[in-house]
Protein backbone atom coordinates (compact mmCIF):
# COMPACT_ATOMS: atom_id res chain seq x y z
CA UNK A 1 0.00 0.00 0.00
CA UNK A 2 1.27 3.15 -0.74
CA UNK A 3 3.00 5.22 1.81
CA UNK A 4 0.54 8.17 1.71
CA UNK A 5 -2.74 6.21 1.68
CA UNK A 6 -2.41 3.78 4.23
CA UNK A 7 -3.56 4.20 8.10
CA UNK A 8 -0.92 5.84 10.54
CA UNK A 9 -0.91 6.04 14.44
CA UNK A 10 0.10 8.97 15.48
CA UNK A 11 3.28 8.18 16.30
CA UNK A 12 3.49 6.72 13.00
CA UNK A 13 2.89 10.41 11.86
CA UNK A 14 4.75 12.04 13.85
CA UNK A 15 8.20 9.72 12.50
CA UNK A 16 6.78 10.44 8.64
CA UNK A 17 6.61 14.27 9.60
CA UNK A 18 10.20 14.39 11.33
CA UNK A 19 12.08 14.65 7.92
CA UNK A 20 9.95 17.60 6.92
CA UNK A 21 9.99 19.50 9.97
CA UNK A 22 13.97 19.01 9.80
CA UNK A 23 14.43 20.19 6.18
CA UNK A 24 12.66 23.38 7.23
CA UNK A 25 13.75 23.98 10.00
CA UNK A 26 17.22 23.44 8.78
CA UNK A 27 16.30 25.95 5.92
CA UNK A 28 15.59 28.54 8.56
CA UNK A 29 19.20 28.65 9.80
CA UNK A 30 20.78 29.29 6.38
CA UNK A 31 20.65 33.37 6.80
CA UNK A 32 20.34 33.23 10.55
CA UNK A 33 23.63 31.25 10.26
CA UNK A 34 25.28 34.05 8.13
CA UNK A 35 23.80 36.81 11.00
CA UNK A 36 25.36 34.85 13.88
CA UNK A 37 29.23 34.81 12.05
CA UNK A 38 28.76 38.47 10.29
CA UNK A 39 27.68 39.50 13.74
CA UNK A 40 30.53 38.36 15.99
CA UNK A 41 33.16 39.18 13.07
CA UNK A 42 31.67 42.00 11.45
CA UNK A 43 29.74 44.07 13.84
CA UNK A 44 25.93 44.82 13.60
CA UNK A 45 26.07 47.06 10.47
CA UNK A 46 27.00 43.93 9.25
CA UNK A 47 23.91 42.01 10.24
CA UNK A 48 21.64 44.64 9.93
CA UNK A 49 22.77 45.05 5.97
CA UNK A 50 22.18 41.25 5.60
CA UNK A 51 18.22 42.08 6.86
CA UNK A 52 18.01 44.22 4.21
CA UNK A 53 18.83 41.64 1.76
CA UNK A 54 16.27 39.09 2.89
CA UNK A 55 12.96 40.72 0.83
CA UNK A 56 15.43 39.33 -2.02
CA UNK A 57 15.72 35.80 -1.01
CA UNK A 58 12.27 35.88 0.15
CA UNK A 59 11.57 36.23 -3.72
CA UNK A 60 13.59 33.86 -4.63
CA UNK A 61 12.49 30.82 -2.46
CA UNK A 62 9.26 32.13 -2.54
CA UNK A 63 8.78 31.47 -6.55
CA UNK A 64 10.02 28.33 -6.08
CA UNK A 65 8.09 27.49 -3.41
CA UNK A 66 5.09 28.38 -5.35
CA UNK A 67 5.93 26.64 -8.16
CA UNK A 68 6.74 23.32 -6.42
CA UNK A 69 3.69 23.25 -4.08
CA UNK A 70 1.09 24.60 -7.18
CA UNK A 71 2.64 21.86 -9.07
CA UNK A 72 3.41 19.62 -6.44
CA UNK A 73 -0.22 19.48 -5.39
CA UNK A 74 -1.42 18.66 -9.48
CA UNK A 75 1.57 15.71 -9.65
CA UNK A 76 0.43 14.27 -6.28
CA UNK A 77 -3.76 14.43 -7.52
CA UNK A 78 -2.24 12.78 -10.96
CA UNK A 79 -0.32 10.28 -8.88
CA UNK A 80 -3.11 9.16 -6.84
CA UNK A 81 -5.31 8.04 -10.55
CA UNK A 82 -1.70 6.17 -11.47
CA UNK A 83 -1.16 8.89 -14.08
CA UNK A 84 2.86 9.05 -14.02
CA UNK A 85 3.38 10.20 -17.31
CA UNK A 86 1.32 13.17 -17.17
CA UNK A 87 2.60 14.06 -13.84
CA UNK A 88 6.42 13.46 -15.36
CA UNK A 89 5.19 16.00 -18.22
CA UNK A 90 3.99 18.44 -15.57
CA UNK A 91 7.11 18.42 -13.22
CA UNK A 92 9.66 19.02 -16.48
CA UNK A 93 7.80 21.59 -17.57
CA UNK A 94 7.55 23.54 -14.40
CA UNK A 95 11.39 22.98 -13.77
CA UNK A 96 11.59 24.97 -16.94
CA UNK A 97 9.34 27.69 -15.86
CA UNK A 98 11.51 28.08 -12.89
CA UNK A 99 15.25 28.13 -14.93
CA UNK A 100 13.90 30.56 -16.85
CA UNK A 101 12.50 32.86 -13.76
CA UNK A 102 16.21 32.21 -12.13
CA UNK A 103 18.09 33.73 -15.46
CA UNK A 104 16.17 36.70 -16.06
CA UNK A 105 15.95 37.64 -12.20
CA UNK A 106 19.76 36.88 -11.98
CA UNK A 107 20.78 38.93 -14.69
CA UNK A 108 18.16 41.98 -13.43
CA UNK A 109 19.52 42.31 -9.84
CA UNK A 110 23.01 42.12 -11.12
CA UNK A 111 22.57 45.00 -13.49
CA UNK A 112 20.38 47.43 -10.85
CA UNK A 113 22.22 46.14 -7.95
CA UNK A 114 22.34 49.36 -6.35
CA UNK A 115 18.73 50.83 -7.05
CA UNK A 116 17.73 47.92 -5.97
CA UNK A 117 19.51 48.21 -2.51
CA UNK A 118 18.23 51.65 -2.28
CA UNK A 119 14.64 50.89 -2.79
CA UNK A 120 15.04 47.97 0.12
CA UNK A 121 15.74 50.39 2.60
CA UNK A 122 19.81 50.63 2.43
CA UNK A 123 21.24 53.85 4.29
CA UNK A 124 24.79 55.02 3.42
CA UNK A 125 26.35 53.41 5.85
CA UNK A 126 24.89 50.23 5.41
CA UNK A 127 26.00 50.11 1.58
CA UNK A 128 28.98 48.56 1.99
CA UNK A 129 27.53 45.32 3.80
CA UNK A 130 24.89 45.13 1.29
CA UNK A 131 25.67 45.58 -2.12
CA UNK A 132 28.49 42.50 -1.65
CA UNK A 133 25.77 40.06 -0.27
CA UNK A 134 23.40 41.00 -2.81
CA UNK A 135 25.36 40.80 -5.65
CA UNK A 136 25.91 37.18 -3.89
CA UNK A 137 22.67 36.15 -3.61
CA UNK A 138 21.58 37.43 -7.05
CA UNK A 139 24.62 35.57 -8.86
CA UNK A 140 23.30 32.37 -7.07
CA UNK A 141 19.70 32.86 -7.82
CA UNK A 142 19.36 29.03 -10.32
CA UNK A 143 20.65 26.86 -6.98
CA UNK A 144 19.03 28.69 -4.90
CA UNK A 145 15.88 28.16 -6.33
CA UNK A 146 16.56 25.10 -7.20
CA UNK A 147 17.39 23.97 -4.00
CA UNK A 148 14.50 24.43 -2.52
CA UNK A 149 11.89 22.98 -5.25
CA UNK A 150 13.73 19.81 -5.61
CA UNK A 151 13.28 20.27 -1.31
CA UNK A 152 9.31 20.23 -1.66
CA UNK A 153 8.87 18.11 -4.34
CA UNK A 154 10.63 14.70 -2.77
CA UNK A 155 8.06 14.70 -0.69
CA UNK A 156 5.91 14.42 -3.37
CA UNK A 157 7.50 11.84 -4.58
CA UNK A 158 7.29 9.78 -1.37
CA UNK A 159 11.05 10.80 -0.39
CA UNK A 160 11.16 13.30 2.57
CA UNK A 161 14.26 11.68 3.64
CA UNK A 162 16.34 13.46 0.74
CA UNK A 163 14.93 16.67 1.22
CA UNK A 164 16.24 15.92 5.09
CA UNK A 165 20.02 15.14 3.38
CA UNK A 166 19.98 17.56 1.18
CA UNK A 167 19.49 20.19 4.09
CA UNK A 168 21.63 18.57 6.45
CA UNK A 169 24.53 18.48 3.70
CA UNK A 170 23.81 21.94 2.88
CA UNK A 171 24.06 22.92 6.21
CA UNK A 172 26.94 21.81 7.90
CA UNK A 173 28.57 22.96 4.73
CA UNK A 174 27.37 26.55 5.66
CA UNK A 175 28.70 26.44 8.67
CA UNK A 176 32.09 24.73 7.92
CA UNK A 177 32.42 27.94 4.68
CA UNK A 178 31.00 30.50 6.87
CA UNK A 179 33.42 30.11 9.35
CA UNK A 180 36.38 30.04 7.20
CA UNK A 181 35.75 33.03 4.98
CA UNK A 182 33.88 35.36 7.33
CA UNK A 183 35.81 34.15 10.44
CA UNK A 184 39.15 33.24 9.15
CA UNK A 185 39.22 35.53 6.07
CA UNK A 186 37.34 38.47 7.60
CA UNK A 187 35.57 38.95 4.25
CA UNK A 188 32.09 40.34 6.11
CA UNK A 189 28.91 40.02 4.30
CA UNK A 190 30.30 38.80 1.08
CA UNK A 191 32.08 36.37 2.47
CA UNK A 192 28.47 35.10 4.40
CA UNK A 193 26.69 34.66 0.90
CA UNK A 194 29.56 32.93 -0.83
CA UNK A 195 29.37 30.15 1.82
CA UNK A 196 25.84 29.95 1.94
CA UNK A 197 25.66 30.07 -2.14
CA UNK A 198 28.14 27.51 -2.36
CA UNK A 199 26.59 25.24 -0.17
CA UNK A 200 23.15 25.50 -1.83
CA UNK A 201 24.24 24.92 -4.75
CA UNK A 202 26.30 21.32 -2.97
CA UNK A 203 21.98 20.85 -1.96
CA UNK A 204 20.89 21.45 -5.47
CA UNK A 205 22.88 19.47 -7.08
CA UNK A 206 21.77 16.48 -5.10
CA UNK A 207 18.06 16.79 -5.83
CA UNK A 208 18.85 17.22 -9.46
CA UNK A 209 20.88 13.91 -8.64
CA UNK A 210 17.78 12.15 -7.15
CA UNK A 211 15.37 12.98 -10.03
CA UNK A 212 17.52 12.14 -12.90
CA UNK A 213 18.41 9.14 -11.70
CA UNK A 214 16.38 7.59 -8.79
CA UNK A 215 13.08 9.09 -8.49
CA UNK A 216 9.86 7.94 -9.31
CA UNK A 217 8.69 11.10 -11.16
CA UNK A 218 11.33 11.83 -13.99
CA UNK A 219 12.35 14.55 -16.36
CA UNK A 220 11.31 14.32 -19.49
CA UNK A 221 10.56 16.01 -22.61
CA UNK A 222 8.49 19.74 -21.32
CA UNK A 223 5.03 19.51 -23.00
CA UNK A 224 4.56 23.56 -22.48
CA UNK A 225 0.78 23.80 -21.05
CA UNK A 226 -0.01 27.32 -20.13
CA UNK A 227 -2.88 25.84 -18.46
CA UNK A 228 -1.01 23.88 -16.31
CA UNK A 229 1.34 26.23 -15.63
CA UNK A 230 -0.84 29.02 -14.56
CA UNK A 231 -2.82 26.49 -12.55
CA UNK A 232 0.42 26.24 -10.65
CA UNK A 233 1.31 29.75 -10.18
CA UNK A 234 -2.55 30.12 -8.95
CA UNK A 235 -2.58 26.98 -6.47
CA UNK A 236 0.84 27.93 -5.15
CA UNK A 237 0.39 31.83 -5.03
CA UNK A 238 -0.81 31.33 -1.20
CA UNK A 239 2.69 29.58 -0.70
CA UNK A 240 4.53 32.49 -2.19
CA UNK A 241 2.46 35.13 -0.18
CA UNK A 242 3.73 33.32 3.03
CA UNK A 243 7.51 33.12 2.06
CA UNK A 244 7.34 36.97 0.94
CA UNK A 245 5.64 37.68 4.31
CA UNK A 246 8.87 38.08 5.80
CA UNK A 247 10.19 39.78 3.35
CA UNK A 248 7.51 42.58 3.52
CA UNK A 249 7.08 42.41 6.97
CA UNK A 250 11.12 42.88 7.52
CA UNK A 251 10.78 45.96 4.25
CA UNK A 252 8.30 47.44 6.17
CA UNK A 253 9.97 47.33 9.85
CA UNK A 254 13.25 48.14 8.33
CA UNK A 255 11.83 51.72 6.73
CA UNK A 256 9.77 52.25 9.93
CA UNK A 257 12.91 51.20 12.68
CA UNK A 258 15.14 53.25 10.91
CA UNK A 259 13.99 55.87 11.23
CA UNK A 260 12.85 55.57 15.12
CA UNK A 261 15.99 53.45 16.13
CA UNK A 262 18.43 53.75 13.60
CA UNK A 263 20.80 51.36 12.13
CA UNK A 264 20.33 49.79 15.96
CA UNK A 265 16.78 49.30 15.31
CA UNK A 266 17.56 47.22 12.22
CA UNK A 267 19.92 44.92 13.44
CA UNK A 268 17.33 44.21 16.31
CA UNK A 269 14.55 43.39 13.40
CA UNK A 270 17.19 40.93 11.83
CA UNK A 271 17.49 38.97 15.37
CA UNK A 272 13.84 38.74 15.45
CA UNK A 273 13.35 37.47 11.59
CA UNK A 274 16.35 35.25 12.99
CA UNK A 275 13.90 33.94 15.73
CA UNK A 276 11.00 33.98 13.65
CA UNK A 277 12.45 32.16 10.69
CA UNK A 278 13.22 29.25 13.02
CA UNK A 279 10.41 28.84 15.01
CA UNK A 280 7.49 29.11 12.31
CA UNK A 281 9.99 26.51 10.20
CA UNK A 282 8.32 23.92 12.54
CA UNK A 283 4.69 24.81 11.35
CA UNK A 284 6.07 25.05 7.63
CA UNK A 285 7.22 21.58 7.74
CA UNK A 286 3.90 20.33 9.10
CA UNK A 287 2.21 21.63 6.01
CA UNK A 288 4.63 20.65 3.73
CA UNK A 289 4.72 17.65 4.89
CA UNK A 290 1.08 16.85 4.70
CA UNK A 291 0.26 18.09 1.83
CA UNK A 292 1.43 14.96 -0.64
CA UNK A 293 -0.31 13.05 0.96
CA UNK A 294 -3.58 15.46 1.30
CA UNK A 295 -3.44 15.95 -3.09
CA UNK A 296 -2.86 11.80 -3.34
CA UNK A 297 -5.78 10.95 -1.38
CA UNK A 298 -7.61 13.48 -3.07
CA UNK A 299 -7.29 11.87 -6.52
CA UNK A 300 -7.50 8.31 -4.59
CA UNK A 301 -10.87 9.72 -3.12
CA UNK A 302 -9.90 8.46 0.08
CA UNK A 303 -11.53 10.97 2.59
CA UNK A 304 -10.40 8.95 5.73
CA UNK A 305 -7.17 9.51 4.92
CA UNK A 306 -7.35 13.26 4.27
CA UNK A 307 -9.49 13.52 8.02
CA UNK A 308 -6.91 11.59 10.01
CA UNK A 309 -4.20 13.91 8.59
CA UNK A 310 -6.10 17.19 9.35
CA UNK A 311 -6.93 15.71 13.15
CA UNK A 312 -3.16 14.78 13.27
CA UNK A 313 -2.10 17.99 12.00
CA UNK A 314 -4.06 19.95 14.15
CA UNK A 315 -2.81 18.15 17.25
CA UNK A 316 0.54 18.49 16.70
CA UNK A 317 0.08 22.11 16.03
CA UNK A 318 -0.97 22.93 19.31
CA UNK A 319 1.61 20.88 21.46
CA UNK A 320 4.10 22.90 18.95
CA UNK A 321 2.44 26.09 20.35
CA UNK A 322 3.09 24.87 23.66
CA UNK A 323 6.67 24.11 23.29
CA UNK A 324 7.58 27.65 21.56
CA UNK A 325 6.08 29.83 23.84
CA UNK A 326 7.76 27.52 26.66
CA UNK A 327 11.42 28.06 24.72
CA UNK A 328 11.01 31.91 24.76
CA UNK A 329 9.51 32.37 28.00
CA UNK A 330 12.65 30.70 29.37
CA UNK A 331 15.36 31.08 27.11
CA UNK A 332 14.22 34.15 25.04
CA UNK A 333 17.53 36.33 26.50
CA UNK A 334 19.99 33.25 25.88
CA UNK A 335 18.34 33.13 22.55
CA UNK A 336 19.29 37.46 21.83
CA UNK A 337 22.78 37.10 23.31
CA UNK A 338 23.86 35.04 20.13
CA UNK A 339 23.54 37.30 17.88
CA UNK A 340 24.69 40.71 19.85
CA UNK A 341 26.69 41.85 22.16
CA UNK A 342 25.72 45.25 22.06
CA UNK A 343 23.42 46.31 25.17
CA UNK A 344 21.06 48.84 23.71
CA UNK A 345 20.74 46.20 20.68
CA UNK A 346 19.76 43.99 23.47
CA UNK A 347 17.57 45.59 25.42
CA UNK A 348 15.53 47.15 22.43
CA UNK A 349 15.60 43.06 20.96
CA UNK A 350 14.32 41.57 24.26
CA UNK A 351 11.55 44.46 24.82
CA UNK A 352 10.52 43.77 21.15
CA UNK A 353 10.26 39.82 21.27
CA UNK A 354 8.14 40.15 24.57
CA UNK A 355 5.71 41.86 22.41
CA UNK A 356 6.37 39.66 19.14
CA UNK A 357 6.06 36.41 20.47
CA UNK A 358 2.90 35.83 20.63
CA UNK A 359 2.63 35.20 16.95
CA UNK A 360 3.32 31.86 17.16
CA UNK A 361 0.34 31.29 19.12
CA UNK A 362 -1.36 31.78 16.25
CA UNK A 363 0.45 31.66 12.61
CA UNK A 364 0.25 27.98 12.74
CA UNK A 365 -3.05 27.26 12.35
CA UNK A 366 -2.94 29.81 9.40
CA UNK A 367 -0.18 28.31 7.98
CA UNK A 368 -1.51 24.84 8.10
CA UNK A 369 -4.81 25.53 6.62
CA UNK A 370 -3.54 27.91 3.90
CA UNK A 371 -1.17 24.64 2.77
CA UNK A 372 -4.34 22.91 3.29
CA UNK A 373 -6.33 24.56 0.38
CA UNK A 374 -3.68 24.47 -1.71
CA UNK A 375 -3.30 20.58 -1.46
CA UNK A 376 -7.02 20.40 -2.32
CA UNK A 377 -5.82 22.42 -5.39
CA UNK A 378 -8.21 25.53 -3.78
CA UNK A 379 -5.75 28.14 -4.79
CA UNK A 380 -7.96 31.44 -4.25
CA UNK A 381 -8.48 29.99 -0.50
CA UNK A 382 -5.53 29.41 0.40
CA UNK A 383 -4.36 32.76 -1.54
CA UNK A 384 -6.78 34.70 0.60
CA UNK A 385 -5.30 33.18 3.72
CA UNK A 386 -2.31 34.15 3.04
CA UNK A 387 -2.83 37.80 1.56
CA UNK A 388 -4.41 38.31 4.78
CA UNK A 389 -1.93 37.78 6.82
CA UNK A 390 1.04 38.60 4.77
CA UNK A 391 -0.69 41.95 2.87
CA UNK A 392 -3.74 43.20 4.22
CA UNK A 393 -3.59 42.92 7.67
CA UNK A 394 0.10 43.52 8.33
CA UNK A 395 -0.12 47.00 6.27
CA UNK A 396 -2.97 48.27 8.31
CA UNK A 397 -1.61 47.69 11.68
CA UNK A 398 2.48 48.72 11.24
CA UNK A 399 0.53 52.16 9.90
CA UNK A 400 -1.89 52.13 12.94
CA UNK A 401 -0.81 50.60 16.01
CA UNK A 402 2.15 53.04 16.42
CA UNK A 403 -0.16 55.84 15.87
CA UNK A 404 -2.49 53.90 18.56
CA UNK A 405 0.13 52.84 21.19
CA UNK A 406 3.30 53.98 20.39
CA UNK A 407 6.07 52.52 18.99
CA UNK A 408 5.75 49.24 20.28
CA UNK A 409 2.82 48.79 17.98
CA UNK A 410 5.15 48.04 15.25
CA UNK A 411 6.29 44.65 17.48
CA UNK A 412 2.55 43.65 17.66
CA UNK A 413 1.80 44.42 14.25
CA UNK A 414 2.10 40.58 13.17
CA UNK A 415 0.77 39.23 16.26
CA UNK A 416 -2.59 41.06 15.72
CA UNK A 417 -2.22 40.00 12.06
CA UNK A 418 -2.38 36.56 12.71
CA UNK A 419 -4.83 36.57 15.05
CA UNK A 420 -6.61 38.51 12.68
CA UNK A 421 -5.91 36.18 10.18
CA UNK A 422 -7.18 32.66 11.94
CA UNK A 423 -10.93 34.00 12.51
CA UNK A 424 -11.10 34.35 9.06
CA UNK A 425 -9.50 30.81 8.23
CA UNK A 426 -10.96 29.36 10.46
CA UNK A 427 -14.39 30.53 9.31
CA UNK A 428 -12.81 29.14 5.55
CA UNK A 429 -11.93 25.89 6.67
CA UNK A 430 -15.42 25.18 8.24
CA UNK A 431 -17.86 26.39 5.21
CA UNK A 432 -15.43 25.01 2.55
CA UNK A 433 -12.35 22.76 3.96
CA UNK A 434 -13.94 20.02 6.03
CA UNK A 435 -16.57 19.20 3.03
CA UNK A 436 -12.90 17.20 1.48
CA UNK A 437 -13.01 15.13 4.32
CA UNK A 438 -16.83 14.61 5.27
CA UNK A 439 -18.40 11.14 4.37
CA UNK A 440 -21.66 11.78 2.85
CA UNK A 441 -24.83 10.01 4.86
CA UNK A 442 -27.61 8.80 2.46
CA UNK A 443 -30.76 9.32 4.08
CA UNK A 444 -33.48 6.66 2.95
CA UNK A 445 -37.12 7.51 3.30
CA UNK A 446 -39.94 5.08 3.87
Amino acid sequence: MNIFSKPMTYRQFLKYLVPSVLTMVFLSFYTTIDGFFVSRYAGSDALAGINIVIPITCIIFGTAVMLATGAGAIIGEYMGRNDQKKANEIFSTISFALLIFSVVFSVIGILFLKPIAVLLGTSERLMPHVLPYAFVVFAGTIPMAFKLFFEYLVRTDGNPQIGLKMSMIGLILNVLLDYIFVAVFRLGTFGAAIGTVLSISISAIIGLVFFIQHSTIRFCKPKFDTHILWKSCMNGSSEMLTELSTGITTLLFNIIIIQKFGEDGVAAVTIIMYIYYFFISFYMGIAVATAPIISYNLGADNKGKIRETVKYSFITIAITIIIIMSILFVGGNFIIGLFTNSGHVFDLTATALTYFSPVFIFIGVNVFLSGYFTALGDGFTSAVISSLRSFVFVIIFIFTLPLLVGVNGVWITMPMAELSTILISLILYNKKGKKYFIEQQCIIKD
